[in-house]
């Protein structure tokens, strides 16, 4: 679909700020997670027979969570996304099916395994009491952060200088101008990143629009052009 897109607005003499292959960099995991360190464990197959699984599985120890090259459904923790050992491949199996079926027609790319790593908890999802952690959200235009949005709830920010050093230190290898970063803190304090996304899909989590779009602009002399 975003390939349409960009097809239709260069044929009616526009150009996307973000182009077909910077999107694709930082939509689809496997692609932004070879080229930066400071991420979780992270292996992915296209072949989704209990063979290809099985063999994915056996790369890992312990805990793993599970997603496409897009989406996870952390939301049915125990039923499609966590998976407390992977050496009991009948659960695994049980949890990596319930996530394919459910995906259904959605799934995108794969299926992805990444470790479980201990994360500052910091209460419960009301909704779907699955566990919540420390995570931020960063938007970058270019190298430079935009915005840093506290994922989970609106309160202050405290982050650390070493803090500030990861954040700005992240997008060093990232082959785009407009996209996001998600950072989550492990229980030993250090911020690892979680997740990467395009600028344009990612949510605000409550930020104020006005003063997003506020900032976008303020950084976008593209747009005045």
């Amino acid at each position: 679909m975003y390939d349409r897109l960009v097809t239709y607005v260069e044929k009616n003499g526009g150009q996307m700020f973000t182009n077909l292959s910077e999107y694709e960099y930082t939509h689809l995991i496997p692609n932004w997670v070879k080229d930066n360190s400071n991420h979780v464990k992270t292996k992915w197959t296209i072949d989704l027979t209990d063979k290809s699984i099985i063999k994915l599985l056996e790369e890992f120890n312990g805990s793993v969570t599970i997603k496409d090259f897009v989406k996870s459904r952390k939301y049915e923790w125990d039923d499609a996304f966590y998976i407390p050992d992977v050496s009991d491949t009948k659960n695994a199996l049980r949890v990596i099916h319930n996530f394919i079926n459910r995906q259904g027609s959605e799934l995108i790319g794969g299926l992805v395994i990444r470790d479980f790593i201990e994360l500052k908890n910091i209460g419960r999802h009301l909704k779907s009491h699955t566990p919540i952690f420390e995570e931020y959200r960063v938007f970058y235009i270019g190298n430079e952060p935009l915005v840093v949005i506290n994922y989970w709830n609106d309160r202050k920010i405290n982050l650390s200088t070493e803090d500030k050093k990861v954040i700005m230190n992240a997008p060093k290898e990232v082959k785009a101008k407009f996209y996001t970063i998600d950072f989550a803190r492990k229980s030993n304090g250090k911020l690892v990143i979680m997740e990467m996304g395009d600028g344009q899909v990612s949510g605000l989590q409550g930020f104020d629009e006005q003063k997003f779009y506020d900032l976008l602009w303020e950084n976008l002399p593209e747009s005045r052009a």
